[in-house]
C-alpha cells in the first residue's frame, strides 16, 4: 500500500513541475487588468504597428524571418538570397526604427 502513496506523491510533484513551466500568458489570465492597462496596451500596439509600417520590405522580411520564424541570420540570408552581413545590417536598421518610437513613448 505505501507504494500507491508514493506514486500519488510522485504524481503531485510532477504536476507541480508542470505548473511551473506554464508560459506567462496563462499566468496573465489570473492578473487583474485595469482600464489603464488596456489603454496602454492598445497604445503600444498602435506604436508598434506604425513602426512596422516604416520598415522597408527587406527590413520587414528580415525581422519576420529572425523573430517570427526564429531563423538564424544565415538561414534568413539564404532564404532572401543576400549575404549574412546584409541581413545583420537590415536587422540593425529595422530594430533601430522599431525602438525609437517605443523609447519616445516610454519617456513621456
Amino acid at each position: 500500500m505505501p507504494r500507491f502513496d508514493r506514486i500519488a506523491e510522485d504524481s503531485a510533484t510532477a504536476n507541480r513541475h508542470d505548473r511551473i513551466t506554464l508560459d506567462e500568458r496563462f499566468v496573465a489570465l489570473f492578473l487583474p487588468e485595469t482600464p489603464l492597462d488596456r489603454v496602454e496596451s492598445q497604445e503600444l500596439r498602435q506604436i508598434v504597428l506604425y513602426a512596422l509600417q516604416q520598415l522597408t520590405p527587406q527590413e520587414l522580411k528580415v525581422v519576420e524571418g529572425r523573430y517570427q520564424h526564429k531563423r538564424s541570420p544565415g538561414a534568413v540570408a539564404s532564404h532572401l538570397h543576400i549575404s549574412k552581413d546584409e541581413v545583420r545590417g537590415l536587422e540593425r536598421s529595422a530594430l533601430d526604427k522599431l525602438r525609437k518610437p517605443l523609447i519616445e513613448y516610454m519617456e513621456t
